[in-house]
């Protein structure tokens, strides 16, 4: 009896199978176009029909932007393929310069929403064209022509726009500075964090963040605040180095005065690093402009050694 019910459901699968395998390949087209990238790349193992349907035009035309002849046109450099599928993994896999080359365009390749990456050039920054606080340098690994590289400033403010409709809807995104720090740069962004934020309508979205090596930041927060203490600003006590064994009493000596570091900065598989400048929701049809900003205006204190290629704007999952 149990033998009987199992091979009944052996063949109502079968049967279901062959039902599937049987469609048109127009058919299965039309319904792998209404999942994701990621789920057609899965279902063309299905069969030799999903397989053929998958990788066809009709499939991957649905996950291009509707307007991606329009954004080619914008190329910097013409873009060749065989095939709907071929540009989208080809925009997938590396962004491709766009007007004039001031910025990037490329897809996610799980699911197929728009990015972009602002050049340092478009950016607003504070002091950029005058060439005894910035300069204008080119870099092998940079995207883009161009890099700003930060001379010396005590007022550092760095900010950018793109209108949301660029954006994919009714999907979650980030904007990072890409960046690196040449040199004992470093040192310079550790005694005071920087202020982040992404503002869309009445969103904001802000961070507090250090581009600074962490033992850096703790040494010259130590060295600070004890002159600090010094000059009878402040009445805590002096608090040394780890090299004297009592580096971990810094923590206990000042925790009404701690500061949250909310972003932490990470290395990107193109060389440079990247810290997190805020998030949105970007929704179907809307028409807001994105402002993001990288800020540090406040420790009055020099900084040098930053190397901006610009601002990534990215789906988050």
């Amino acid at each position: 009896m149990e033998s009987d019910k199992q091979e009944n459901n052996n063949n109502n699968n079968n049967a279901a199978g062959s039902d599937t395998a049987n469609l048109p390949e127009e058919c299965v087209a039309i319904m792998v176009s209404l999942t994701s990238p990621r789920d057609a790349c899965r279902l063309s193992a299905v069969s030799s029909t999903f397989r053929s349907a998958a990788e066809s035009d009709v499939v991957w035309a649905r996950f291009l932007p509707s307007d991606y002849i329009s954004l080619l046109s914008r190329a910097v450099h013409p873009v060749r393929y065989a095939s709907k599928r071929e540009l989208f993994f080809l925009l997938s896999g590396r962004h491709i310069l766009i007007d004039r080359g001031k910025m990037s365009f490329g897809l996610e390749k799980s699911s197929g929403a728009r990015c972009y990456m602002l050049s340092a050039r478009t950016l607003s920054i504070v002091w950029g064209d005058t060439p005894q606080y910035w300069r204008w340098i080119s870099l092998p690994d940079s995207r883009f022509s161009e890099v700003a590289e930060l001379i010396n400033v005590h007022w550092l403010e760095i900010r950018g726009k793109i209108q949301s409709k660029l954006l994919s809807g009714k999907t979650k995104y980030a904007a990072y500075l890409v960046y690196k720090i040449n040199g004992h740069g470093s040192r310079s962004f550790s005694f005071q964090p920087q202020e982040t934020a992404v503002i869309v309508g009445d969103h904001i979205s802000n961070h507090t963040v250090s581009l600074a090596n962490k033992d850096e930041t703790c040494r010259n927060t130590i060295m600070f605040r004890n002159f600090l203490r010094w000059r009878g600003v402040l009445t805590l006590p002096y608090i040394e180095d780890e090299d004297n064994d009592v580096f971990d009493d810094a923590d206990d000596a000042d925790d009404d005065e701690t500061v949250d570091i909310a972003g932490s900065s990470h290395l990107r598989i193109d060389g440079w690093m990247e810290v997190e400048l805020g998030e949105f929701y970007n929704n179907e049809g809307e028409n807001s402009e994105v402002e993001m900003s990288f800020m540090e205006v406040k420790g009055r204190h020099w900084k040098r050694g930053l190397l901006v290629q610009g601002i990534e704007i990215r789906p988050k999952f």
